[in-house]
């Protein structure tokens, strides 16, 4: 694929690069960012406009990370409520779940600005962003500050870090074990201490 999109036009690239960063924000896991390091690298050897390439992939992922946030807005509420009556309601009670809610609330500026930096979590939050009604301008700005900081980090991985592509899809790889060890083992902690309290309450 890569090779076939390489000896396309480059406007074509950049589309593509376009609406890939946007349906990985709305249906994950989907390896955007890996695209956007080989072309990156791929404009580091002067095949693409690193600028255009940039603004493309922003573009992106910033609607995606829009149209799950009025998703959620719009539609969040029923499809938790739909949630709750199927069996997932007794891994997730109402109670969890509108705790969880509370918890968005009070830190969710903070997790919409490091969304992009939570590879495998960023159309969850997006979405429940949307269902607790995140202010929609603090949600613009912050989602558009993440969206821009991210990309400008994994183009410039491609186009001056890695000397080659296995140099830079390494470092990818490597940022996402991390990443995503860090997530399991908070998702353990905070399971071990909520399930803790329950017995402790008696449920």
């Amino acid at each position: 694929m890569f090779e076939w999109l390489a000896g396309r036009a480059p406007i074509l690239v950049y589309l593509f690069l376009l609406f890939s960063s946007c349906f990985e924000s709305l249906f994950p896991p989907y390896p955007s960012d890996a695209f956007v390091l080989v072309f990156a690298f791929l404009a580091g050897q002067g095949h693409f406009n690193p600028y255009l390439l940039y603004l493309f992939v922003v573009i992106g992922a910033f609607a995606g990370m829009m149209i799950l946030y009025y998703v959620g807005k719009t539609r969040g509420d029923a499809l938790l409520d739909l949630l709750t009556r199927t069996f997932l309601g007794r891994i997730f009670p109402l109670k969890m779940i509108e705790r969880a809610k509370a918890e968005f609330v009070k830190r969710g500026d903070l997790i919409v600005l490091l969304n992009r930096f939570l590879p495998g979590m960023r159309a969850p939050l997006c979405f429940a962003a949307g269902i607790v009604r995140i202010n929609k301008r603090k949600f613009f700005w912050y989602s558009l500050i993440s969206v821009l900081l991210w990309n400008f980090f994994l183009v410039m991985v491609g186009f001056y870090v890695g000397s080659t592509w296995d140099e830079a899809a390494n470092f990818l790889k490597q940022y996402n074990i991390i990443v995503a060890f860090i997530l399991i083992a908070f998702l353990a902690v905070f399971t071990i201490v909520y399930f803790r309290k329950r017995k402790d309450k008696g449920y």
